[in-house]
This record gives structure tokens, C-alpha cells and sequence, in this order.
């Protein structure tokens, strides 16, 4: 429940305020590398988890991999208008705290899975960090809009919400109990080597040579994390 409240509810709304100030291509390498990083220092110095060289080596790699494919060319449609200075560095503190706090929250779930199955634990902290959330959707706020949400919107809202943290959470919670907290969360960096192939043969998206050498890495990096 700890890690509902830490990593949920405070870090995730921590993390989507950033968003308001800073492009994503600013706020996802830096989440994805900051996160695994910070974990994997915390599980050394309060769980006991040691760190190997192929630790060192495949983290480096993952880390490399991942700013390569997630972060676009110059010539990427995905670059999106400059932000301010003072939203820039207000940002990024933002993120970074965020980061910190997703550590903290796999860190608890490593603890909690000592005593209690995946199974359990997914079926706690999701229905508590709803519950937290929707209380505080629902405070009046004086300058918030209500909008209409249509069926397709809530119903693909639905389907992720099932897919990555019903199904990808629970297999999460298995890699942090068989792998450790440190090692499981570097995997999880490993995200952009999924969405490759279904960027490249499904929405039919060109991958550029960075992007190939950051899968590379990624490959590499997993091979040593293994």
C-alpha cells in the first residue's frame, strides 16, 4: 500500500506536472535513466543487493541504449517547441524527484513481496492508489474544466490501464521478487526495445540508424543484466 501512495499517487502526479513544463523529450530519457539508476544505488545500500560487473556493464549499456532510441534526431517530428529556462530547471527537479520516488516505491515492494504473493500485492496497491486518486479528482478546484470523456477514449483507457499495470504490473512484481529490486528495474528501461518492432511493422514508422544502434545497446545490455 506504502508503494501505492509513494510511487502512484506522488510520483506519477509529480512526473505528469513536469510534463506541463518541459517537452517529453526531455522528461523520458531522463525518467528512464534517473529511475534505474537511483533504484539500483538504494537496493545496494538499504536491501543488501550486490553489483556485479556485468551489473555495471549491461546497466551502462541499458542506460546508453535507451537515450539513443527515446531520444529523437534533429530532423524528428517528434521535437516539440523549446521550453522556458525557469520551466526547464523546475522541470527537470520535478522529474528527478519523481524518479526518486519510483525508487522508494520498488524498494517497499521488494520488502512487502517477503511476506505476501504478486498477486496480493497488485490486488492492494492498485484499488488504493484509484481510491486516492479519484478523492482527489474530485475536490471542487475553482479554475479546472470539467470535459467530456467519449466511449473510445475510456475504453482504450480501460484496455491500457488492464494491459500495462494489471498485467505488466504483475509480471513487474515477479521480476522484483526473483531478480531484485536493482536489476528489475533497469529491465524495465528496456521498454523502447519492445516498441520498436511494433512502431516499425504496425504504424509503419521508419527506424533511423541512431535508433538501430540504441537497440543494439539495449540487446547488449539486457545479454549482461541476464
Amino acid at each position: 500500500i506504502a508503494s501505492a501512495v509513494v510511487g502512484i499517487v506522488v510520483g506519477d502526479t509529480i512526473y505528469f506536472r513536469a510534463l506541463k513544463r518541459v517537452d517529453m523529450t526531455v522528461a523520458l530519457p531522463l525518467s528512464q535513466s534517473a529511475m534505474p539508476v537511483i533504484t539500483l544505488l538504494l537496493a545496494v545500500l538499504f536491501l543488501g543487493e550486490t553489483i556485479t560487473p556485468p551489473i555495471l556493464l549491461g546497466t551502462a549499456l541499458v542506460l546508453a541504449g535507451n537515450y539513443l532510441v527515446i531520444t529523437p534526431g534533429r530532423n524528428s517530428s517528434f521535437l516539440l517547441k523549446k521550453a522556458r529556462a525557469e520551466n526547464r530547471g523546475a522541470a527537470i527537479f520535478l522529474i528527478l524527484v519523481a524518479a526518486a520516488l519510483w525508487a522508494v516505491s520498488i524498494l517497499l515492494l521488494k520488502v512487502g513481496l517477503n511476506v505476501v504473493s504478486p498477486i496480493v500485492a497488485n490486488a492492494l496497491r492498485l484499488p488504493v492508489a484509484v481510491l486516492l486518486l479519484l478523492f482527489f479528482i474530485l475536490i471542487p478546484r475553482g479554475n479546472r474544466r470539467a470535459d467530456g470523456v467519449r466511449l473510445r477514449e475510456l475504453t482504450l483507457g480501460l484496455i491500457t490501464g488492464v494491459l500495462s499495470i494489471g498485467l505488466g504490473g504483475m509480471f513487474f512484481l515477479l521480476s522484483i521478487q526473483h531478480a531484485g529490486a536493482g536489476k528489475a528495474a533497469v529491465l524495465t528501461s528496456c521498454v523502447p526495445l519492445f516498441g520498436l518492432p511494433f512502431s516499425v511493422f504496425y504504424l509503419k514508422e521508419r527506424a533511423d540508424r541512431k535508433t538501430l544502434i540504441g537497440t543494439s545497446l539495449l540487446v547488449l545490455g539486457v545479454i549482461f543484466l541476464v
